[in-house]
This record gives structure tokens, C-alpha cells and sequence, in this order.
């Protein structure tokens, strides 16, 4: 296993070998209220950022919906608001459809709830508003557009217990299914949805928690998989021993979920991750998170590629603080962080560049108040930038929300008190990604096509240095992403061929480009091309041996030596 080497402290914004780029920060003060409370956020396929919170009237005692659409740039598109002086609305849950329209869950709350799910256009036009109203208690828990149109509504709902619903209305706002899911006859009467995923056009995978199995009474919450067709009959149900908080899924298919069991012997609740497969239920791997000291909360989980992040607050009767770990789809860690302090781990998500980014808060003293901060994070475990976000208030500035932009850039979404009376406001900072490199490596002389060929790039700028090691793709494609900025050297390498150094300038944007013909023949990997490569190939002549095969046509013969004496007397870089 190996560390990630992160550096946290006060001075974390100073220590960091690799600052991030920060396009821009808002603050967004909602007018005649007494504060706007950020709840859900999403963006659409140009990097436009939504976000909705409820809004504190100035004059009334109960709070409304607002929504806010700001630019890629930074600029504040739109302001909608939606609910009524005399309830109090919520906005649950958001979902944005390919022509950048978007759904919205909203809970509205007295002596009853209602729910609503709306559809908004990008404009910020509200095409139709439908009421939900199962029972005395309905909250939105989860939004997913269909493919096909229109949105899948995972539902929460209840009276003396709780039940869930998968609810389907098209993209004219008509409700089209309703599957109901009442609260079991039992102890705890207790079913509370987690989550919901498609698996096809015909079937959707319902995560939920129950307390009891078979109306029997359990230690802790078992997580239930239950797979339903259209017209909500079971395909499939499993049960797994974790009350599940968090779930993601990676690029192979699989389905992770994090939550916690109960340890009878620490007398504690601890971290459990299962990796799933989400088509049939079964079980590919469970894991306990020994590195979370004491009562954990499984509070992110995210991936990218095949990679999976978790972080954890945790508590003991005499410290607290956080853990860290990613790992691979074997359960084997690639990096573990813990760390001693007031933090809170927030949001995780991957990144269209395939990076994971970190949202945490952290407790700062004298005065106290909280503070973001976010971590970059490469899929082999390189911690690739990390900084506190720039202040926006003196006060409090709480982490609420984590959103990918589809440029590879995120949004960092808090609650900023800022004023004499501490009124709540939307802070909201753009945060670039590290820089990207792409090109081609050309392997002169060999044959076949360098798909899955490895080739190591070593980074340098001053004394700090990054080493990151790609698989080519068709035509000796490659991209990667790199902490470091400036003037920095690049050298390329791959076994066989003689390595290539060039300089580069890396910054907060743009892709540069960057091609590669490395030169054939080192058979003996010295990076030099000389009589001992003519000794190796002239030992293995006649053979397959790939060693010596430096054309890769499958037997070492008289063009394989030619290539060796073609180059005789070059050094790689």
C-alpha cells in the first residue's frame, strides 16, 4: 500500500507542493430574505451550474425555493423562485435532461407534506409542476431522467412508518407508473429508500435500508437490492450486512455501496464497503474499513474509471477526525489518509479528465468558524493539487455541495454567512483542473498497432517531480494529468525504445499536445543502443522471445537485427 502524502494543516494553502486554480468565486445573496440555504445542484452540457436552496422570507416565518443558473464564466444567468408564504418548501432532489432542461423534487411542509416534481426549461421557464400526495408524509429522495424522456422518481412516503415509490412521469409532466412500497406490518415499520439506478429500459435497481429481516429485529439496518421491472414487479432482491449511506458506480458496471454495521465487539458502528453486481445482485467483494478509528459515518463515496474513493468522519472517547482511502475493484487500497481534527468530509465526484476531487470541511479556531477545502486526486493515488477555496466571509463558509462540470472543471457549492446578523448566502467557487497532456507515441519499427503498450512519463519542474505511467491507446493515443505547472520537462519512455525529453508549458487551461518517436533497438532496456543489444538479439535469433522481437512480428530475425544497427550508437534522453 502506498500514501497518498498528503500535507494538511492550518497552512495547508502555503505547504501544498501543487496549489489548484480557482476561475472564480461568487457570493449569491438572495434580495428581501434573511438568507439562502443551499440544498441541490447539477450542470448541464455546457457547464452552466444550477443551483436550488430554500430562501427565508424577510417577513414571513417559513422559507421558499429559489433557483440560481450561473455561467461557466461566472455569470449570473437567471433567479427563479417557487412556493407560498404559508408552508415551507425544500428543494430535495435535481436531475438535468440532453437538452439542458432540468427536473426538480421539492417537499412542501406544514401540518402535511406534499412533494412536487417540476421540469424547468433552460431558460428557466416552468414547463409543468406535479403534486405528489402518497400521504401525510411524501419527500422526493431521488430524480433520473430517462433516456427514452421524461423522469424515474424514487419517493419516500408514509404514515406511521415508512414506504417508498418508483414513480415515472413523462416529459409532459403525465404520470405514467406508480409503484408503491408501503411500510412493513412490524416493530420499526421502517423501509427508507437510498437510492435508485437503471439498469435498462425496462428495469430499475432500488437500494434500500431495513431494520429488521423477516419482521425480526436486527443489531443494525440491512441494505436490500431490490431490481424492478415496469410494472414494479421483483426481478431480484439481495440482502447485504451494512446499513448503506452512499453508493456510486464505476466504468466496469459495478455497483459500490459504503455505510456502517455494527461492531459487537468495539461496541461501535464501523465502515463496510461492498462491490457489487448491480444485473444480478451478486456479491464481488466486502470490505471493512479498519483505517476509520471509532464511530464512522460513511460520508462520500465516489469513482472514476475502476477506482473507487471513500472518506469517513470518525469519532473515539478522546480524538476525532477523518479518513481517506482509494482503492481497486480487488479491495486492494491504493493510499490511505487519516488525519486528527475537527474535519468533515463532504463530496466526492469524478471528473470528466477522470480525476477524483475531495470536497472537506474544516473547523478552523479563534474565531470559529468552518472553512472548504478541496483535494485532486489522480486514479493511481497522486495527491495532484490541494488548497483551501479563497474566503468569501470571515465567518462561516459550511461545504454543502460538489458538482463535475463536463469540462473537467467542478463547482464547490457552500453556505457563507456574511454580514453583522450572519445571513446565510450561496458561495460558489469554479475550480480548474490540473493540466492536461495528450498526444501520440510513434514506436519506429514496430509493427503491430501499440494499443496496450506502457509508456512511463517522468515530470519535472525545479525539484518537485510527478511520474505517471499510461497504457496506449489505438494509434499510440494517450492523455494524462499532472499537479505540475509552468515550464516543465517531459520525458517519455518505453521498454525497447530509447527515451524522448521534451519541454512543455502547462497551465490552468488548455490541453497541450504533445507527440512522441521514440527510437527502436534497445533490446536490453539500457537506454542506449549499442553491442549489447546486438548480443541479445543475435542470442535469441531464430525465436519468439519479446525481448528481443523489437519489431513485434512475432520472431527475432534479420529485421529486428537492422533495427538494432540502424541505431547503433544512440542514447535516450
Amino acid at each position: 500500500m502506498r500514501a497518498f502524502a498528503f500535507v494538511w494543516s492550518l497552512a495547508l494553502g502555503l505547504l501544498c507542493a501543487h496549489a489548484q486554480s480557482v476561475a472564480w468565486s461568487r457570493l449569491y445573496v438572495h434580495p428581501s430574505s434573511r438568507g439562502l440555504l443551499p440544498q441541490v445542484a447539477a450542470t448541464d452540457s455546457q457547464g452552466n451550474l444550477i443551483v436550488a436552496g430554500r430562501y427565508i422570507h424577510d417577513t414571513q416565518p417559513f422559507n421558499s425555493v429559489a433557483i440560481v443558473k450561473y455561467s461557466p464564466n461566472g455569470d449570473l444567468l437567471w433567479v427563479r423562485t417557487f412556493g407560498e408564504l404559508t408552508e415551507a418548501e425544500y428543494a430535495e432532489a435535481i436531475a438535468v435532461a440532453p437538452d439542458d432542461s432540468f427536473y426538480l423534487g421539492i417537499t412542501r411542509a406544514n401540518n402535511n407534506s406534499l412533494a412536487f416534481v417540476q421540469r424547468w426549461s433552460a431558460g428557466g421557464d416552468l414547463l409543468w409542476s406535479a403534486t405528489i400526495d402518497e400521504s401525510s408524509y411524501d419527500v422526493v429522495r431521488q430524480l433520473l431522467v430517462r433516456s427514452e424522456g421524461g423522469v424515474e422518481v424514487l419517493h419516500t412516503f408514509g404514515s406511521g412508518g415508512i414506504g417508498f415509490a418508483r414513480l415515472i412521469f413523462d416529459a409532459n409532466g403525465t404520470r405514467l407508473t406508480t409503484n408503491l412500497y408501503w411500510q412493513p406490518y412490524s416493530y420499526l415499520a421502517n423501509r427508507t429508500p437510498v437510492g435508485m439506478l437503471r439498469l435498462n429500459s425496462t428495469t430499475t435497481l432500488i437500494i434500500f435500508v431495513d431494520g429488521e429481516i423477516s419482521e425480526i429485529l436486527q443489531g443494525y439496518s440491512r441494505t436490500y437490492l431490490r431490481a424492478i421491472n415496469s410494472t414494479g414487479g421483483t426481478v431480484y432482491e439481495r440482502i447485504f450486512p451494512l446499513r448503506t449511506e452512499r453508493f456510486a458506480q464505476a466504468s466496469d458496471g459495478s455497483l459500490y455501496l459504503l455505510g456502517d454495521y455494527w461492531d459487537t465487539a468495539a461496541q461501535q458502528m464501523r465502515l463496510r464497503l461492498c462491490r457489487v453486481n448491480p444485473t444480478n445482485g451478486t456479491l464481488l467483494g466486502q470490505w471493512d474499513i479498519g483505517a476509520a478509528a471509532g464511530d464512522a459515518i460513511p460520508d462520500v463515496l465516489a469513482a472514476s474509471d475502476t477506482v473507487w474513493l471513500l472518506s469517513s468522519g470518525w469519532e473515539t472517547a478522546t480524538t476525532r477526525g477523518m479518513t481517506t482511502v482509494m482503492g481497486l475493484p480487488n479491495g486492494t487500497a491504493l493510499g490511505t489518509q487519516v488525519l486528527e481534527g475537527v474535519y468533515r468530509p463532504v463530496a466526492g465526484v469524478g471528473t470528466a479528465s477522470g480525476a477524483l476531487v475531495l470536497l472537506v470541511g474544516e473547523l478552523f479556531a479563534n474565531p470559529d468558524r468552518w472553512k472548504p477545502a478541496l483535494q485532486w486526486l489522480r486514479t493511481d493515488g497522486t495527491l495532484m493539487a490541494q488548497g483551501y477555496l479563497p474566503p468569501l466571509s470571515p465567518a462561516d463558509e459550511t461545504p454543502e455541495l460538489l458538482v463535475a462540470s463536463p469540462d473537467g472543471a467542478v463547482y464547490a457549492i457552500a453556505t457563507v454567512n456574511q454580514g453583522a446578523q450572519n445571513v446565510p448566502a450561496v458561495g460558489i467557487w469554479r475550480v480548474e483542473p490540473p493540466p492536461t497532456v495528450r498526444g501520440r507515441v510513434i514506436l519506429q519499427g514496430y509493427l503491430p498497432d501499440p494499443a496496450g503498450k506502457t509508456v512511463q512519463f517522468t515530470l519535472t519542474r525545479n525539484a518537485q517531480t510527478d511520474i505517471v505511467t499510461r497504457t496506449l491507446g489505438t494509434g499510440g493515443t494517450y492523455s494524462l494529468q499532472t499537479g505540475l505547472t509552468g515550464t516543465v520537462q517531459v520525458r517519455a519512455y518505453v521498454p525497447g525504445w530509447l527515451a524522448q525529453r521534451q519541454t512543455l508549458t502547462l497551465g490552468s487551461s488548455g490541453t497541450p499536445n504533445a507527440d512522441w518517436t521514440l527510437i527502436g533497438g534497445d533490446a536490453n532496456r539500457d537506454n542506449r543502443i549499442d553491442d549489447s543489444d546486438l548480443l541479445v538479439v543475435l542470442f535469441n535469433f531464430g525465436t519468439s522471445d519479446p525481448q528481443a522481437d523489437l519489431n513485434g512480428d512475432g520472431v527475432v530475425n534479420d529485421a529486428d537485427l537492422l533495427l538494432v544497427l540502424f541505431n547503433f550508437g544512440t542514447i535516450g534522453d
